[in-house]
Parts: C-alpha cells; structure tokens; sequence
C-alpha cells in the first residue's frame, strides 16, 4: 500500500507543476517564407529534412519537413522569426532575422547547405550517413538498422550480432568475456528484460528498435548495478509532423514468420508513436553430454543425449504519445503490452556404462524422459515521463519526472514422463509421470526525477533521485502420479518463493572543460533492502546495505579528430531473483539447476582508457580495461552420491580482468565499409568450496579473445551485400574449458519501389556451426558438453517505409544518436 501512495503522490506532484504555455495571436494575414536544403558535400537535395520556424521568444509556430526537390513553403503572419533546418548525421542551420512585413510579403531563404556532423565534444561519428558504430564519451552506439544481417532478427540475435557482447547456450548475455550486464530499454528497466538474459527478448522483434548502446563504465546519473557494465536498447519513435513509418514481414526456414509496423503521427502539440510485432517460430535444438563420475560408490559413465522443440506465438503491442505543452514543457505517456505463448519439448535418453579403467564399459541402463511444457506470459507496462526545459536557449537546463509500473505474469506448466527402456536386471518399472506447475508474479514501481543546471558554455552539474519497489511471488509445485493413479505433492520439490526488493538512490555529478580537458566526476549512493522467503519451510532471509559509487571520466581533445579518454566507475551486481530461488527446473532429473538464497553482491572497480581517431570517413579505437571484481559469483557443479548432478551459484573470492579492445570501420571506396573489433583479456579468478566433504579448487588463469570483422558493399543500382564474421577463443573456467566457437553471417539487400521498401535476403549461421562446447574437470565430475540453439537458417524480409526514405529511418526523437545521454536515472 505504500508504494501505490509513494507511486500516486509522484504523479500528482509531476501534475502539479505549471503547464500553462503562451499561445500566439490568431492570425489575421498571411506572408510567405521559401526555400531549398541541399547537402553541401554532394550538393544533392535532401528531402525529409526538418525545418522548423520560431518566434523571436522561440515559440515553435510551424514547421514539416522538404518534399523531394528539399524545397519547403511555409504560411505565416507578419513578424519577426527564426528558422531552424535539421537532417539526421548533419549539423543544424539556424537562419535568423527572418522578418514578414506584411501579408503580400515573401521571403526567400535561398539554398540552405547542410554539412555532414562528423565530430563533436561528447561523441564521433563514424560516418556522414548514419552509421552503423558511434563512439561516444562513455559509450559505443550501434544504429543496427544499418546492419544488413539483422534484418528480421529479434532483440536476442541483434544482440548476439554486436561485438564484445555475446549469448551463450542458455541465453545468457556476457560483455567482454564476463557476466553481470545490466538490461535497460529506452534507459529504463523493463519487464522484457528483467530476467537478465536474451530468452526474454526473443519477443521483442528487432524492427522496434533503433539502437543498442553499450555503455563499459557508465556514470553515476546510471543505477549502479550491471558488473561489467549497461546495454540499453532504444526504441524507434520520430515527431516528424504528418504520418510516417516502416512495415516489415519476413519468413525464414527453420520455420518462422513475423510481421512488425511502426508508425508516428505527430500534429502541432501532439506526436502519437506505435509500435507493433507479432511472431510465430519453431526452433529444434540438441545436444550431448559424456559425464564420468568416479567417486560415486559404484563408478559409471552416463551418456546424455538431448532434443529440443520450441515453438509459439508472440505479441509486442507499445503505444503513447508526447503532448507538447508549450515550446519547453513536455508530457510522454506510454504504454506496453506483451503476450507470449510456447509449446516447449524436451526428450532426454540416458545410457549408463560400467566404468572401464576410466572409459565406458558394458551398458547396464537405458532411460528416457520426456517433458512437455506450456508455457504463457503477458507483460503490461506503463509510464510517464514529464521534461521541463527552464531555458529555451539552452535545452540542458531541465527537470526529467519519471514514473513506471510493470506488471509481469509467467506460468509454466509441463507433463514429464520417464522410463527406463532397457535393465540389465532383465525387469523394466513402470513410467513414472510428474506435473510441474511454476508461476511467476512480478510487480515493480518506480520513480526518479533527474536536473541539469549548465553553469557554464562547457559546465553542467547533475543532480537525481531513484526508487525502485518489487515483489516477486514464484510458487513452484511438482506432483508424483502415484500407483493408484492419484497425484501427490513431491516435498522435496515443491516450494513457495517470495521476492521483496526495495531500492533507494541519490546522485549528484558535475562536469566542466577546461582548454582541451573534459572532466566528469560523480557520486551515487543507493540502499538496497532484500527480503526472500521460502514461506513451505519459514526459511526466511533478510539483508540490507548502503554503498557508495564514485565515478569519473576525462577526455582530452588533441584536436577535432584526436582524443584519449580515461574513466574509473564502481558497480555492484546483485543476485538475480532465480539465483536466489531454491529450484530453478526440473526437466533434466540428473542434471538439475538451482538458485542459492544465501548469495551476496559482487563488487567491481572499473578502470578504462581508449584513444580516438577519425581522420575523415573512418574511425579507430583502441583501448585497455581492468576490473577488480571480490564476492564472484561463479555456477557450480558437484555431485551427489547418487550420481545426480547439482548446478548452484555461489560467491568465490575474488577476480582480476584485464583487457585490451580495438574497433576500427574505414571505406576503401565509397561503396565498401569495412569495420572490425578484436578484444584480447585475461581473468584470474581464485575461489574454493566444500560440498560432501570433497573441497574443489576453483582457481583458474585464462588468456582468451574475440573478433567480429564486417564488410559491406553498397552499389549505385541500390544492391547491398554484406558479411560477418564472428569468433571467440578458448577460455579457462573455474571447472572447465569453454571450447572455441565461430560462426558467419551473409545478406543481400535490394532498394525497390523507388527507394519506398527493400527486399533482403539473410543467410543465418552460413557454415552451420553454432555449437556451444565446453569441458568440466573436476575429481568428482568429468564431462564434454556441446549444444546447438537452431541450425542453419535462411531468411527473407520485405520493409515499406510510409514517408521515409531509406537514408533517415525512423530516426530519434532528436534526430541525432546522441539520445542516450538524456537518459538518466
């Protein structure tokens, strides 16, 4: 009850606040103003440019955008005015003293000229157009659109598309070798992103968004949590006025379909923005596993195949719209509701051997268990967003009011059979049939408001507030059918799990440029309370701590195409809910996954410091990183006497990660991008644990890298080719090996309807080698794994864009890349 009060006073207080704006005397005659945008390079018409036309107090009285030809006509009474003209990847062009005498009067604004924006102080763009990688000043931004390969992609695949980030076998997504990042949409949590790993976002398809940010050492202005660091995915909206979007529909084998729209309308103090996907997919996975267990009493090797079917049908509706109160005050009101349904199917077929002097010996044991799950989840959202600029002109000065409400439901119900097909005893039992029942509750509330005051031209000081409430209810049931036919509850198995979560933080920041140094420098302090209760046995665990976060970022600027940057930022990383349930699946009954309620956070410093060049057209990077990382939470595997394996999360010692990153994107000829990204780290992790009296020894000392190289090529009759190719080294795990992985991307796009759609072809996976293969060694637990998510797939898109051509996209709500920055919490 309380955090509904919390929740409604934030709204009222937003409402509160004066949102009266000045009309403009009605008209009484009419004059005229003309004209024509023109890339000044090409000298080419820009059509779709915005222009804008203001009041000499910058009131906005009109504005649109240019036809074809970049010429504008504008009706407007007698007056003094300003115009503004902005085209995305260019710099704006402010024409002043713009004077209507009278109403016969015409002014003739000429050709406006626009340049390419190629570099600024907070980021540089890698390209004229815009491009696919921005490196900004805590950041890296990838505009995927631009890439080819994600034509038709959901969130998931966009993301495993982006170099340092990577998804593994269970969709868990790593930055830079390591686990811990943060999951935000539009700078915000969501519940499509809450679990923290990439199977929550297979709904979410890639259409909807404009661009992944990866922010390695965020400042204090972001929440603290996310180890190794933030990845925000920002989604598409445009106020360019009239009716603009994109339609996309695809179809690919292995089978899959999905249909996406975005569209905007926007009005004089309106813009409406909506965004829809639906999907319909079958992915078949499988695996294997060679496990050797030699302390057991009776020692034995057991093979493990696995075959896996997901299929179902997802929704993604977003909706909302900005009301433009006056020309400084702004009210965004949106909403999200997401409906997803699967039909999930695992059969697992044990064979167990004698132990044969270490290899495996005669088959004494054949068992198959076979699980089929339903599985339903619905997700509403919605939120308010309410900006205040106190200073027309200087848009920095402002007050950001957030609020959020999530509502998520998740239920999975399966059916479990197993048998044992073959017995060396001779004499087989019967099937035994299980029911597993889990469900998900989540409720979250939140709330922040963050100010910028600039004191200076180059100075600005910062200043926030977060709160953050969730509830989490999971009750997890697991049945036994028994001879009498009759199910009964398995107490070993079934529990009911409650999650309360309360976060609290202030922040405060500054930052100013002194010659050609910028600095940055900030604090965050956050309480944390976590209360979790296994309410079938009064298990109860209650924490709390307060910590505090320094930040600090400085860039020096050799010049306009040189500049060294050098942050340091502390982060925390808390245990995710399913970390902390005590049950986590029950499909596999050998091989069985579970949460620790008795974790704690982890705690890392990050240091950080890259050079950029962009000499013209290209762009390099090239950096070093360090984190020191103690409370490391690492899953561990260790067996029970009866053979059965038990994955548990628990907190290690402590980590070392060093590294070194390089990007660079250069065009050899006008048609031809080439971009690439290598990053080379070694971890040094020192940890121990004792489980049945057996201590492992879980230090490990790995050198590892990964590459992604991308190329491509775009021709004057609109035909586009493009290929990627990733790669990731061995590494060394505290139990194991994670064996290499590589695998090649291929697209090939072609510009139709006068420029109005395109026509992509995809070729996912091309050498059909998306294995997952790791090793665990330990003196209890020997085993080779290798498992495949989905073969090689073959895809076919079609895009529309209503209003827009190819060049602007669905752009930003500012036209730039740069909107991230203005996400704070």
């Amino acid at each position: 009850m309380m955090k509904r009060c919390f929740l409604l006073l934030a709204i009222l207080s937003l409402l509160s606040i004066n949102l009266q704006g000045q009309s403009a005397p009605p008209p009484a005659a009419k004059g005229k103003i003309t004209g024509k945008v023109m890339d000044a390079t090409e000298n080419a018409p820009l059509e779709f440019a915005t222009v804008s036309i203001f009041t000499t107090d910058s009131s906005l009285v009109d504005g649109g955008i240019t036809d074809a030809k970049g010429e504008f006509q504008f009706e407007l009474n007698p007056g003094d005015y300003y115009v503004e003209v902005q085209f995305v990847s260019y710099e704006k062009r402010t024409i002043e003293n713009v004077n209507i005498a009278n109403r016969r009067a015409s002014v003739d604004l000429g050709t406006i000229r626009l340049q390419s924006a190629t570099t600024n102080l907070n980021e540089v763009t890698v390209r004229g157009e815009k491009s696919e990688m921005v490196i900004g000043v805590d950041r890296k931004i990838f505009n995927v659109g631009k890439d080819l390969s994600n034509t038709g992609n959901s969130a998931a695949e966009i993301l495993d598309n982006i170099p340092t980030v990577a998804v593994d076998a269970e969709g868990n997504i790593s930055l830079r070798g390591s686990g811990g990042v943060r999951m935000l949409i539009d700078g915000k949590p969501s519940g499509l992103v809450n679990s923290g790993d990439a199977s929550a976002l297979q709904a979410l398809q890639g259409n909807m968004i404009e661009r992944v940010e990866v922010i390695t050492n965020p400042s204090a202005r972001y929440e603290a949590a996310g180890m190794v660091g933030i990845i925000n995915i920002v989604l598409k909206k445009d106020e360019r006025r009239g009716v603009n979007g994109s339609f996309e529909a695809s179809v690919a084998t292995p089978e899959r379909y999905q249909f996406g729209a975005n569209v905007n309308f926007r009005r004089e103090k309106i813009n409406y923005f909506f965004n829809y996907g639906l999907r319909y997919g079958n992915r078949l996975g499988e695996g294997y596993s060679n496990q050797y267990f030699p302390l057991v009493e009776t020692p034995f090797h057991t093979r493990l195949d696995r075959d896996r079917e997901r299929k179902g049908l997802s929704n993604n509706l977003r909706g909302g719209a900005d009301f433009f109160i006056n020309s400084t005050t702004t009210l965004t009101a949106a909403g999200m509701f997401d409906y997803d349904t699967d039909k999930n199917y695992t059969d697992v077929v044990y064979h167990d051997y004698y132990d044969n002097n270490g290899e495996p010996g005669t088959l004494f044991e054949r068992t198959r268990r076979y699980d089929e799950e339903i599985e339903t989840e619905w997700d509403v959202e919605f939120s308010l967003n309410f900006e205040k600029v106190f200073d027309p002109q200087n848009e920095e000065h402002k007050l950001n009011i957030f609020t959020q409400y999530i509502l998520d439901d998740e239920t999975e119900d399966s059916e479990i059979e197993e048998e044992m097909l073959f017995s060396e005893a001779g004499t087989l039992d019967d099937i035994i049939y299980q029911q597993v029942l889990n469900e998900e509750k989540e409720e979250n509330y939140m709330f922040q408001a963050d100010y910028v005051y600039p004191f200076s031209q180059n100075g600005r000081f910062e200043a926030g507030a977060r709160g953050e409430f969730r509830v989490i209810n999971n009750p997890y049931e697991v049945q036994n059918r028994n001879a009498s036919g009759n199910w009964v509850d398995d107490p070993e198995y079934t529990n009911d799990f409650s999650y309360d979560e309360n976060i609290v933080a202030l922040y405060l920041q500054g930052s100013n440029k002194w010659g050609p140094i910028s600095t940055q420098l900030g604090l965050r302090g956050e309480y944390t309370g976590i209360k979790t209760l296994l309410k079938t046995t009064g298990e109860e665990n209650d924490r709390s701590y307060l910590d505090f976060f320094p930040t600090i970022h400085t860039t020096y600027h050799f010049n306009n195409y040189n500049s060294w940057q050098i942050s340091y930022s502390r982060r925390i990383d808390r245990p995710h809910f399913w970390h902390l349930n005590p049950f986590f699946g029950l499909s596999d009954s050998r091989n069985i996954r579970r949460g620790n309620p008795d974790l704690e956070p982890e705690y890392t410093d990050a240091y950080e410091s890259g050079y950029v060049y962009t000499p013209g057209g290209a762009s390099y990077y090239a950096g070093v990183y360090y984190r020191y990382t103690t409370g490391v939470e690492e899953r561990i595997n260790f067996v029970t006497d009866d053979g059965i394996t038990i994955s548990e999360p628990r907190n290690l010692a402590e980590r070392h990660a060093y590294g070194a990153e390089a990007n660079i994107s250069v065009d050899p000829w006008k048609w031809w991008n080439l971009s690439g990204n290598v990053n080379f780290y070694r971890m040094q992790t020192e940890g121990s644990f004792e489980e049945n009296g057996i201590v492992q020894d879980l230090e490990s000392d790995t050198y590892s890298w990964d590459t992604r190289l991308n190329s491509r090529m775009r021709w004057d009759n609109d035909l586009s080719f493009q290929t990627t190719f990733f790669y990731r080294g061995k590494q060394e795990t505290t139990q194991g090996i994670r064996k290499p992985f590589y695998m090649m991307h291929m697209s090939l796009s072609k510009d139709v309807l006068k420029g109005k759609g395109t026509l992509t072809f995809n070729v996912r996976d091309v050498l059909n080698s998306r294995k997952f293969r790791y090793e665990i060694h330990q003196p209890n637990l020997i085993s080779t794994n290798q498992f495949r998510w989905s073969t090689r797939e073959f895809r076919l898109s079609f895009i529309y864009r209503l209003n827009q051509n190819k060049r602007q996209g669905s752009g930003s709500r500012d036209g730039g890349d740069e909107g991230g920055e203005e996400m704070g919490f």
